[in-house]
């Protein structure tokens, strides 16, 4: 009974703080207000997570319900490279772009919804309630899937005329290669193709972490079943 409670507690609050975060960017007079709101990554691994949480709730409360589930391996590799996504926003934003930010968006609600309380509330999800997915290292590597399919997205949006916010043709510094260039190395900063394979490295770690943090996890929970 206590781990349901858990279980629909958090799941219930990411979904419901997600939601409210979105819709208040959304309505914000931010640089991310209105439907340029949909493009930023931000918005969609917080989209994205949402809904694979919405799906694990249902099938919770339908195990509480001594119903059949539904979730299986492939569902639970889905929510894990969305979990990878969303941790993605977390450390990003917190290393590389919060510098940049001016304090009444660092300390609005719309910041530490879909920035800090979601991105923590899947990974706490997703290390207590998901053990049983049969992960390796290989496997692993799916997290970085999400990333990859982000830096095709807004290059195809580049020539069709995606706009982030007024005047501004990409999302995030590190991907303006008409300002960085491709390769350049300047006292203005690294060029995009080395930005995309430091923070792709990164990812790569993040993702073996995952695994790592999530074996250790099932090992305890193995011992704990073996003395009970």
């Amino acid at each position: 009974m206590k781990s349901f409670i858990a279980k629909v507690l958090i799941k219930s609050t990411l979904v419901v703080v997600g939601i409210l975060g979105i819709v208040f960017t959304f309505l914000s007079s931010s640089f991310m207000g209105g439907s340029s709101v949909f493009l930023f990554f931000t918005v969609q691994s917080n989209i994205t997570i949402i809904a694979i949480t919405g799906v694990f709730l249902v099938n919770d409360i339908l195990v509480f319900l001594k119903k059949k589930p539904f979730v299986n391996q492939v569902l639970l590799f889905v929510k894990y490279v969305f979990t990878i996504a969303i941790t993605i926003t977390f450390l990003v934003f917190f290393t590389l772009l919060a510098p940049l930010m001016g304090i009444t968006y660092l300390l609005s609600f719309n910041n530490f919804s879909l920035h800090a309380i979601v991105p923590i509330l899947a990974m706490v999800d997703f290390f207590l309630f998901d053990t049983d997915i049969n992960i390796t290292p290989l496997k692993s590597l799916t997290g970085c899937a999400m990333p990859l399919y982000y830096v095709v997205f807004v290059y195809i949006g580049v020539p069709l005329g995606f706009q982030y916010a007024e005047n501004l043709k990409f999302p995030y510094f590190f991907l303006n290669y008409e300002k960085y260039t491709w390769f350049s190395i300047t006292k203005e900063g690294l060029g995009v193709f080395y930005w995309i394979i430091i923070l792709m490295i990164c990812i790569c770690g993040l993702c073996l972490l995952f695994y790592l943090f999530m074996r250790l996890r099932q090992k305890h929970m193995r011992k704990v079943n073996e003395n009970e």
